[in-house]
């Protein structure tokens, strides 16, 4: 697989970012690794639906994602070898009650939220997992520190 440029993955469909993660992780190696990174780093939607920025959903997810509460529990979970979403989830839930879920790209919705998040606070992203019973979304991306470039 070689690895697309920047350049060409902005000019996709956001559909076609997300087939191209999707395959790029599925085969792996330097250039699928490379191409998840560069794709995660860009922060470009991966679909064209989604919950819109001025949905009061969308508003009170990102209010609750970006507090110092969730950024500490996002933390607290990479430090404990899991997903930042592991421990993200059931502070939405809590927060948020019914009003956090699947449905209408809640939980994909919070993922991007705490990939923000985690990019945000010096990480990226080191692949994928599992979460924990309990939690409404099912997997979710594992972060790291960011390596020092130069």
């Amino acid at each position: 697989m070689k690895a697309p440029t920047e350049l060409q993955i902005r000019a996709m469909t956001p559909e076609a970012r997300m087939t191209l993660r999707a395959n790029a992780q599925r085969i792996g190696g330097e250039a699928g690794s490379a191409t998840v990174a560069l794709i995660d780093s860009l922060n470009l939607p991966m679909s064209s639906g989604g919950m819109p920025a001025d949905d009061p959903v969308y508003i009170e997810m990102r209010d609750i994602v970006w507090s110092a509460e969730a950024k500490a529990e996002a933390l607290r979970a990479v430090e404990a070898g899991l997903p930042a979403m592991a421990y993200v989830d059931p502070l939405l839930q809590k927060r948020m009650g019914t009003r956090y879920r699947r449905e209408a790209q809640g939980t994909m919705t919070a993922g991007a939220l705490v990939g923000e998040v985690m990019r945000y606070l010096g990480y990226e992203w080191s692949g994928e997992d599992k979460l924990p019973p309990g939690c409404i979304a099912k997997t979710a991306a594992t972060w790291r520190v960011r390596a020092k470039r130069g």
